[in-house]
């Protein structure tokens, strides 16, 4: 399934990556949490407590995120691929570390 690979300190890379909650949880190393973007159909998946264990990735909405993060679609509740288009326009603007409010 396409989505955004953020590691730190990298630009942002759209690839494929895994479709279920378990492979989500297992490919970025324990249970994740997911951050919906307000405008579009795609959500930020992170690990949580990780400040001091790893280094920042991405300030986005007044927090700092950490460690390795992805982008993926999302809609009614649901993973889903994300749109070319939409994935083009998410990784570029998360190529800054401060990203603005979606």
């Amino acid at each position: 399934m396409r989505g955004i690979l953020i590691d730190p300190g990298e630009a942002p890379e759209i690839r494929n990556v895994p479709d279920t909650a378990q492979g989500l949880d297992a490919y970025l190393g324990g249970p994740v949490r997911v951050k919906l973007f307000s405008t579009q159909p795609a959500a930020l998946i992170y690990l949580p407590g990780l400040p001091g264990r790893a280094m920042p990735t991405r300030f986005y909405d007044d927090q700092w995120y950490y460690g390795r993060l992805l982008i993926v679609g999302w809609r009614r509740g649901r993973q889903m691929p994300l749109p070319q288009s939409l994935a083009d326009d998410l990784a570029m603007k998360f190529r800054n570390m401060e990203v603005s409010r979606l």
